[in-house]
């Protein structure tokens, strides 16, 4: 009985303080000190202002779309695939390696306010090692993000501008068309 005591006190001691160190470390501090200034804490997705849009939400097969942009850029734009591949869209040309080559050059793209893409011809840096030529991006249906920043490889999504594209990889049904029907 003495044994289970004797480790049951300190163990009860240390749960204890634990808690009530979590619970003051919730508690706001006039003494914390960081070299961050505090704007930047403070700031959300919500505040911050796109730099980056545009005005069609679903696009078909061969469809051309803009994006459109609050000059000045910054160098490099991305996008991702409904399954999560990853590419280089902009980017500066002396990077490039082997066959790739970017859409736009980085120095030409800072002062854009509108690119134009086809989804029917697009091709990026596939950003996969050991393959040095453009594949082609739009290859099947679902959303696809395209992203701009100075370092698209951020843990932090709010350092990054965002938008998403519905893709339906076919063509689009002509307005007129009209079904077969069956009756008996």
């Amino acid at each position: 009985m003495n044994t289970l005591l004797s480790v049951s006190i300190p163990a009860l001691t240390l749960f204890v303080a634990g808690a009530w160190n979590m619970h003051r470390s919730q508690e706001p501090t006039a003494t914390s000190r960081t070299d961050v200034p505090s704007v930047e804490l403070s700031a959300s997705a919500e505040s911050k202002t796109s730099k980056m849009w545009a005005e069609n939400a679903t696009l078909y097969k061969g469809e051309t779309f803009e994006l459109h942009f609050a000059a000045p850029n910054a160098p490099y734009l991305g996008v991702v695939d409904p399954q999560g591949h990853f590419f280089y869209v902009v980017y500066p040309r002396e990077t490039a390696v082997g066959k790739l080559k970017p859409l736009v050059e980085s120095k030409r793209f800072v002062s854009l306010h509108t690119l134009k893409i086809n989804t029917g011809t697009l091709k990026a840096d596939p950003y996969t090692y050991g393959v040095y030529t453009n594949q082609p991006v739009f290859t099947q249906s679902g959303t696809y993000t395209f992203i701009l920043g100075e370092n698209l490889h951020v843990d932090d999504p709010d350092f990054l501008d965002k938008v998403t594209i519905q893709y339906v990889h076919s063509r689009r049904p002509s307005k007129g068309a009209t079904h077969d029907v069956a009756m008996n």
